[in-house]
This record gives C-alpha cells, structure tokens and sequence, in this order.
C-alpha cells in the first residue's frame, strides 16, 4: 500500500496575541485548510505592549529555518519589518497583514504622552508587508488619512511618499461573523 505524500505547510500565521478577534479571525480562516497547509505560532493575548515590542523577537527564533512557508499572515501586532529583517529566509514569502485596530488613532489623553512605537510599528508592518487588509472602511481610510500627520510629530525632517506606498496594497476585509 502507498504512504500519502505529505506535504509541508504553506501557511505560517503568525499572532502575538492569539486572543478574542485575533484568535477566532485565525481559527475561522484555518477551519477552511486542511491542517497540513498551515502552522501557527502564537502568544497568548496577554500584555499587548509587550507582544508589539518583542513578538518579532520571539518568532524569529521560533519559527523553524526550514521550511516551505510561502504565505504569512499575521495582525498589526507583530513589527513584521523587524521579523524578516531579522530572518531574511521569510521575505520572499507572500507577506499579508491585518489591521483588527489602527493605533494612529488610538485614544490619548495628551499627544506628548503618546507612545509612538506603536504607530510606527503599524507603519513599518504595511511598509514591509505585500498585502494589507483591514476589518471595516473606517480603519484603513482613518489609517490612511492619520499616517502623515502621525509622522509630522516628528520634530526635524518631514518622511515623504508614505501613504503612496502603502495606499495601494490596501483593502477591506470585513471581520468574519
């Protein structure tokens, strides 16, 4: 009798906060694969800040060197520009991210006290990413129209052309109900 080819997996998720959204956008996408195409890597949804600064950090490590993956996807969460920077081997993947908030406009009390890394990691997600998706209209256009005066704060020189790379890879993907 012949053994079934195996194949190894084509889709690596990737979530540093696999909880609430982040988990069921996940779950109900990969309820539609056959669990050989694909691998998860995840933290638990605990302490977004730090899930943001060090996710890429940890998934560098973890995600093994080989491997067949020519798909990630993963959420705005993850500095996705760092990961690959960091394993170069992941950037010829088709590189898909999606946006379950848009920390541009996240509420704050004073502009003064805002923490920029995590406007700037969005920013540098889409920069590196092929592919951004967004869970409503609102998000990507109130993404879109808040990335020049986000980096405006920046007090010496003005970044240019932001919006028009990232425009184009943009578009809507309503959260799965």
């Amino acid at each position: 009798m012949q053994q079934p080819i195996v194949h190894p997996p084509r889709i690596c998720f990737i979530e540093p906060f696999y909880g609430g959204s982040h988990k069921q956008l996940i779950d109900t996408i990969t309820e539609c694969l056959h669990p050989q195409e694909y691998e998860i890597f995840s933290l638990p949804a605990k302490k977004w800040h730090w899930r943001a600064r060090t996710g890429a950090i940890y998934f560098s490590q973890i995600i093994p060197k080989v491997h067949h993956f020519s798909t990630l996807f993963c959420s705005s969460v993850l500095n996705l520009a760092e990961l690959v920077g960091m394993r170069p081997d992941l950037q010829n993947c088709r590189k898909i991210v999606y946006f379950h908030e848009n920390q541009l406009i996240y509420p704050v009390q004073e502009v003064k006290e805002r923490d920029c890394q995590y406007g700037l990691n969005q920013i540098m997600t889409c920069l590196a990413a092929d592919e951004i998706l967004f869970n409503s209209n609102f998000n990507r256009s109130s993404f879109l129209e808040n990335i020049n005066p986000f980096l405006n704060l920046q007090p010496d020189f003005k970044l240019k052309t932001v919006v028009e790379m990232i425009k184009p890879k943009c578009e809507v993907l309503y959260f799965p109900i």
